[in-house]
């Protein structure tokens, strides 16, 4: 199961699962839970509020693209270490990183069903 949870993650970071949502259906396991400790806080997400935050986030970029530096696994579960980089619609010349994250996701029937993840700004 790892490789295969491997992949899954490893797709889903290479996809366009943050700015279409059939492909973000298509990786996220409807009961879906992000526990996500921040430099604002510790927050919980679900399957819909957590495509909502995305929704939101894009609106605010021309570009995201995340930069996986180190991804590890043992059966379904998947330790991911990226950086998350922008490219602003004021200044869509220059790509700039916005955070640093840690996430550890669980695969449930070929799907992200759980998330642990820590972040801090990149400024």
């Amino acid at each position: 199961m790892s490789a295969t949870a491997k992949k899954i993650v490893q797709a889903f970071f290479e996809s366009e699962s943050f700015k279409k949502k059939e492909v973000y259906e298509d990786f996220m396991h409807p009961d879906l839970k992000v526990y996500w400790h921040s430099s604002s806080g510790y927050n919980v997400y679900d399957f819909k509020s957590y495509w909502q935050l995305i929704e939101s986030a894009s609106l605010s970029y021309e570009s995201l693209r995340y930069d996986v530096t180190h991804i590890l696994s043992e059966k379904a579960d998947v330790a991911v270490r990226f950086t998350l980089y922008s490219r602003t619609i004021e200044n869509p010349g220059e790509e700039v990183p916005i955070g640093y994250f840690i996430s550890i996701w669980n695969i449930v029937d070929g799907k992200l069903a759980e998330c642990h993840q820590t972040s801090h700004p990149a400024i």
